[in-house]
């Protein structure tokens, strides 16, 4: 479900799960930090893609495995959160490219990519107190921070969606293109740097992240226990029901 391919200094990482829209499972949440995290490791890798096949990039986290997690007795880290911490801690420059949905952990995860090359018609969303949960990875700091706290409000409360468009224009993701033509975009510019020192493209990046780097780190810890209290909750269990009887 996780297709990787590499070529001349870039690890391309396609989310192939198109029947549920490439919603993402623990297992693939694995298989992409395996990735990303062997990438970062790869002194022969300058930069690192990741897209969705099928015209979407994530429909976000996969509902029956956040209802497995409220019901089990013992619950297992979220590998979900395991996975923004490897991009967290990820030298090699990321790029993704969004082409329709973007939902959920599909947006928060944006926040902690170096680049994103966005469909102008994609949509952006993070319905989390619609689920009866609460923000994670680290969004209610790095939101924000990117997009000041008027718009994180309007996103992460309100649960409004946004196009591409909109999403440029409040800081979201770094430029839009024509719809079908983002992740070539992003292969483009991945390419353009393997052409530069590899050393200096990794030192750069985590100048630029240390400032709020422990801050964001700290949010997650919070956020994750208030989201593992509400996803045991009343709220979450309706409205996860709701959802699988559509």
């Amino acid at each position: 479900m996780i297709e990787r391919e590499q070529f001349e200094g870039v690890l391309h990482l396609v989310i192939n799960r198109p029947e549920k829209k490439n919603a993402l499972t623990r297992a693939m949440y694995q298989a992409l930090g395996a990735a990303v995290t062997d990438a970062n490791n790869d002194e022969t890798v300058s930069a690192i893609v990741i897209s969705g096949a099928g015209g979407v990039f994530t429909a976000g986290n996969d509902l029956d495995d956040f209802r497995a997690r409220a019901t089990d007795e013992t619950p297992k880290p979220s590998d979900g959160l395991a996975f923004i911490e490897v991009l967290m801690d990820c030298d090699t420059p990321v790029i993704v490219a969004v082409e329709g949905l973007a939902i959920g952990i599909g947006t928060t995860l944006l926040l902690h990519v170096d680049v994103v090359v966005s469909a102008e018609n994609a949509k952006f969303k993070t319905a989390f107190v619609d689920l009866g949960l609460v923000p994670e990875a680290a969004s209610t700091v790095t939101m924000p921070l990117h997009l000041g706290a008027r718009k994180a409000t309007d996103l992460l409360l309100l649960g409004e969606t946004i196009s591409g468009r909109e999403a440029k224009e409040c800081g979201l993701v770094s430029r839009t293109v024509r719809d079908g033509t983002a992740v070539a975009e992003a292969l483009v510019m991945a390419e353009s740097l393997t052409t530069k020192p590899r050393q200096a493209l990794r030192a750069t990046k985590r100048l630029i992240r240390a400032p709020w780097r422990e801050q964001a780190k700290q949010a997650m810890e919070r956020e994750r226990d208030v989201f593992a209290e509400r996803l045991r909750s009343e709220d979450c269990r309706v409205a996860l029901d709701r959802l699988a009887r559509r």
